[in-house]
């Protein structure tokens, strides 16, 4: 192992981290006595330099006394040169009682600003030569006079500087070779503490590769024994889980190989059944082409009946009152002419009824979207529903109750789509209802407060497994795909009523059975 690499291995272990930590706090306490020493050596030399200043001013005021008193600035002058003359004196100030600077002097060897100087300043007294009557009863000292001046006198502190680096020198100097002793001292005592962790550290860098067999030895019964054994049964507890994992995996492989193969029997059952759709898609379209006209055929003649009828109808009524009545098709003409309207207004209606499917079927198929209209009645595609499904033939075995409410506002809508759509769930309950049971239940209300109508059935069928439940509305969902069952009725149910701005609710009816809801709104539904 190279020289870098050895470093890196030791910058990344446990006793490096330590060792790094001890190491900061120990600077930093030694950089925090350095601090203490320096700030404590300011404040005394400060100190000095005020207590310094404070004598000179002192001896200064009472050296000028008499010279301040007579007003003898010549004096004043000689004195103030005098005290330049000392050591570190820079500047020397004298006024009278008025504060009018009578002398100011500097020092021609000094010129320091005024950061670099200290100055303090001195009240100069007449000093009594006996006490006053008061104090010699009283004991006390002398009673001072009001000053009658002042001088002020500012020394050079240039050399705190100077001071300063001498001090922070001589501490560092010694805080270095404490440092430096301290870490010597503690690096073998610290090295010998981590020992069992490198020891761990090694032992759980062999788990990582995944050999859970090693077996760590334990050192001591410390902290890091304790932990050494705990990783030891934690290896062994590894060991007993990976070879359970290597059997679920075989399992689960097992199982996966199994539900691809379902998934793929399910895929391929929704793309025959998308084939399915698509050529259901071609034969609607052939098929649309070819009723077309035979259908075109029917309403035209029953159109031309309808005329021909009203006109014919007043010559035979004149027929029946001068030779009396007869028979047409087996009936007497007074019954014969009422049948007869209604077979040919019967042919034009449904002939206009295959047109529309025809045309619904068409634009479905090429994903046109049908017009909504305002004023379509609910109750009527229940029961255009209901028509269908009873001449579907599928209601031979199950009984169909429909409970309507005749006060149900007219909605804005496609009257053919909902009407396809309640075949649907019409469609969907009598498949999954029993033949021995009582029945399917179609009911309509109207919920003011809502401002929606509910066509609600109700079937006592088998219910609705979990998982279809769960992807009812998603296309090619169905339980009957077995048999015939495209799985698109509910997604296409689902897709008209949204284009309503409705919805469709799915619920339990206990103990059996479903509960199937469309909600529809009263409001007109302009984007529609």
């Amino acid at each position: 192992m190279s020289r870098l690499n050895q470093i890196k291995q030791f910058l990344g272990s446990f006793q490096s981290r330590i060792f790094i930590a001890f190491t900061l706090l120990t600077l930093l306490i030694a950089i925090a006595f350095m601090i203490i020493m320096a700030n404590n050596e300011i404040q005394n030399y400060r100190q000095r330099s005020r207590e310094k200043a404070r004598l000179l001013a002192t001896i200064l005021a009472d050296s000028v006394k008499l010279p301040l008193f007579s007003g003898d600035v010549a004096t004043l002058k000689t004195l103030a040169d005098t005290l330049l003359e000392t050591p570190q004196v820079a500047h020397v100030v004298i006024a009278d009682h008025d504060q009018r600077v009578l002398v100011e002097r500097f020092s021609k060897y000094i010129h320091s600003p005024p950061s670099d100087m200290t100055t303090e300043g001195m009240p100069v007294h007449a000093t009594a030569s006996t006490p006053s009557v008061d104090s010699a009863l009283s004991g006390g000292p002398a009673t001072q006079s009001p000053p009658f001046g002042s001088v002020r006198v500012s020394i050079d502190t240039r050399d705190l500087k100077l001071s300063i680096r001498n001090t922070l020198f001589k501490t560092g100097a010694v805080v270095l070779v404490f440092w430096l002793a301290v870490l010597a001292a503690t690096y073998p005592i610290l090295k010998r503490i981590t020992r069992s962790f490198d020891v761990l550290t090694q032992g759980l860098g062999t788990m990582m590769e995944g050999d859970f067999s090693l077996k760590i030895p334990v050192e001591s019964d410390d902290e890091a024994g304790r932990a050494t054994q705990a990783v030891n049964r934690l290896a062994s507890a590894l060991e007993e889980r990976e070879t359970e994992n290597r059997n679920l995996q075989a399992e689960l492989v097992n199982a996966l190989q199994l539900e691809i193969q379902e998934e793929k029997r399910k895929f391929m059952a929704k793309m025959i059944q998308t084939n399915r759709m698509t050529s259901l898609g071609l034969l609607i379209s052939s098929m649309a082409h070819n009723i077309n006209t035979p259908n075109g055929a029917i309403k035209l003649a029953g159109h031309y009946i309808q005329r021909s009828w009203k006109d014919l109808l007043p010559i035979l009524e004149g027929v029946t009152k001068d030779e009396g009545d007869f028979q047409v098709g087996g009936l007497q003409f007074s019954e014969a002419k009422t049948e007869f309207s209604s077979a040919a207004e019967s042919i034009c209606r449904n002939a206009e009824r295959v047109e529309r499917v025809i045309h619904d079927l068409r634009a479905y198929n090429v994903g046109e979207r049908s017009a909504f209209a305002p004023g379509v009645s609910v109750n009527q595609a229940v029961e255009g529903a209901l028509t269908i499904v009873r001449a579907h033939g599928s209601q031979a075995q199950v009984k169909i109750v429909h409970r309507l409410d005749p006060a149900l506002p007219t909605i804005t809508g496609n009257q053919n789509q909902i009407e396809q759509v309640v075949v649907n769930l019409l469609l969907n309950a009598m498949q999954a209802t029993p033949g021995n049971a009582e029945g399917i239940t179609i009911t309509t209300c109207h919920i003011p407060l809502q401002h929606e109508i509910q066509i609600i059935v109700m079937d006592e069928g088998e219910g609705l497994p979990e998982l279809v439940a769960q992807n009812l509305f998603k296309p090619f969902t169905s339980t009957r795909i077995d048999k015939g069952g495209s799985g698109l009725g509910l997604y296409i149910s689902n897709f008209i009523i949204t284009e309503h701005k409705g919805r469709i609710e799915f619920s339990s009816n206990s103990p059996q059975g479903t509960i199937v809801t469309v909600c529809l709104p009263v409001i007109p539904a302009g984007d529609c």
